[in-house]
């Protein structure tokens, strides 16, 4: 096994302008935890090869790294400020979707970063996510990453792994992937990760993603719906999470609920969410909030979530 190293850092970001509470663990990336809680707060993941331990502070995040030989030379600091889209103005960003938009206060409490993932472990986290929950998704990605990535080392009594590259992956027959991951009760979902993964390298591999990262947002999201088992929402999903296309709303059940709710009053009789609809929903809050109306709607989603809300103000909320 190749010798681990690590590293310690701060990076400038502030409690104020992120909540790693909702950032990690609202639905974005599937492979966070919190460590321990008050009074220090830690998470811990896997992201970008790396294995992190965050402690958010008043003005900082502090972070553990630890990588193999092969990324020990890396900048760990501009490696998180970028996964955290530290030099995103999101007070200045909110203060604008706080005018255009007389509900955004509402939602508005704790802000939430944007991550900047890997486009292919978020293609196959969101090709899990269909029809599931996120404690049942990060299993079945750490068990993916456990048998097809690298070992990272053994922390608070579990063992990390990077996700496995496109490369590696390309080596595997893929027939035999599809009845691993069958076994390892991925389901349907089997196919799609199998033949996704075959189309992705059919399409150029990597330099396939950083073309789309270049295209128009729609043409992207055209392109993405090509792969197998991939919507019009989970297309949506990664165009905002790891190609940069921060205008980009995924519509799911929870986000049409809002805005049945809270901004389109006329479609609270409409129960199905149509392709018509979807769009309808999404091209409002790109309207209403502009260029990053992904990132708008990731604080509305994640404020809305049970697990997030001030149990003091539901009563509120509700009315």
């Amino acid at each position: 096994m190749a010798k681990i190293t690590k590293q310690c850092g701060k990076i400038s970001l502030a409690a104020n302008v992120c909540d790693l509470e909702r950032t990690l663990l609202g639905g974005q990336s599937f492979r966070w935890r919190k460590l321990c809680d008050e009074p220090q707060i830690k998470y811990c993941g896997v992201a970008l090869n790396t294995y992190w331990e965050l402690t958010p502070e008043s003005e900082q995040i502090a972070y553990e790294a630890h990588a193999d030989a092969d990324n020990q030379k890396q900048d760990f600091s501009s490696l998180l400020s970028d996964y955290l889209r530290a030099d995103f103005d999101l007070e200045q960003e909110q203060s604008a979707w706080l005018k255009a938009d007389e509900q955004f206060a509402k939602f508005a409490g704790k802000p939430v970063r944007m991550l900047a993932q890997d486009p292919l472990e978020n293609i196959v986290s969101f090709l899990c996510s269909q029809n599931n929950h996120i404690k049942r998704i990060s299993s079945m990605i750490e068990s993916f990453c456990a048998s097809y990535g690298r070992k990272i080392g053994h922390f608070h009594g579990q063992t990390a792994y990077t996700f496995p590259t496109l490369e590696a992956l390309s080596e595997l027959n893929g027939n035999q992937l599809d009845k691993e991951l069958r076994a390892a009760k991925f389901g349907y979902r089997a196919k799609y990760i199998t033949r996704s993964l075959q189309q992705i390298q059919d399409f150029g591999g990597n330099a396939w993603f950083e073309q789309l990262r270049q295209m128009p947002y729609v043409e992207a999201r055209e392109a993405l719906v090509q792969l197998s088992g991939i919507g019009y929402k989970v297309a949506d999903c990664i165009c905002l999470m790891s190609l940069g296309h921060l205008e980009s709303v995924p519509v799911d059940t929870h986000i049409y609920k809002l805005a049945q709710r809270h901004y389109l009053p006329h479609l609270v009789s409409k129960e199905n969410l149509t392709n018509k609809i979807y769009d309808e929903v999404a091209q409002h809050f790109q309207q209403l909030h502009g260029k990053y109306a992904g990132w708008a709607q990731t604080i509305l989603f994640c404020a809305d979530l049970p697990q997030f809300q001030d149990k003091t103000n539901n009563k509120k909320r509700k009315k």
